[in-house]
């Protein structure tokens, strides 16, 4: 006989889902001008989403290079608009889970350092992802491996700091069921993921603790 199961996914966060913008050291540096780009810009940008993954970008200056589509228009853009990662204007959409992604932008602009976090919609309508040309299928393309740990059926396990990052992946196999969870991106965030019918329920939650532990348990349970 053939059961009906239904697919229940939570995600609780650490802070209130908004978008923010925290500013590093160079808030304070001011002085950033325009002009030619100097051989001090070296810039990394990591792109974070607890569905999807890990996506890492890198761009310099004078002469432009990195793994941007055109690095050239990029440092073109930054001479025009250094607030482009000094002071990163974000989107809210009304996507999925996976269209919010947790970005740090780091590095030097001009020997200036530059060490930015937000969260934002990816789309084009930001500035920073539109002049830099990180459409939706460019930042497929630079997802990193993720790390991955498997919890067997009926245990919980605590992977020590450093083992899982957010992003990083969590699986399952129980009673027939392949279940499998991103590590929540924000300390101190829970997420989990089940299958449901009547009498049954299989469950994986995975927690991304304030010390950088993750704490994940899987198990069976009756309503």
């Amino acid at each position: 006989m053939t059961s009906c199961l239904r697919l229940r996914t939570t995600v609780t966060c650490a802070f209130a889902a908004a978008t923010f913008v925290l500013g590093g050291a160079n808030r304070a540096q001011g002085g950033w001008g325009t002009g030619s780009s100097a051989s001090g810009t070296k810039l990394t940008m990591v792109a974070l989403n607890a569905n999807v993954g890990r996506a890492v970008f890198h761009l310099r200056c004078a002469p432009p290079g990195g793994d941007l589509p055109d690095p050239s228009k990029a440092c073109a853009a930054l001479d025009l608009q250094p607030e482009l990662v000094t002071s990163p204007q974000p989107v809210i959409c009304r996507g999925g889970p996976p269209s919010h992604w947790y970005v740090t932008i780091s590095g030097s602009l001009k020997g200036q350092p530059i060490d930015e976090l937000f969260t934002t919609c990816w789309s084009l309508q930001m500035p920073t992802l539109e002049q830099f040309g990180l459409t939706s299928q460019v930042r497929q393309k630079h997802l990193m491996p993720r790390r991955h740990k498997t919890v067997r059926p009926g245990t919980r396990v605590r992977f020590a700091p450093g083992v899982l990052r957010g992003a990083d992946l969590v699986t399952c196999n129980i009673l027939g069921r392949h279940l499998e969870l991103g590590v929540p991106v924000e300390p101190g965030g829970r997420a989990s993921v089940g299958y449901g019918g009547r009498r049954l329920l299989v469950e994986l939650t995975v927690a991304h603790n304030g010390d950088g532990s993750v704490t994940a348990s899987c198990h069976r349970g009756t309503r």
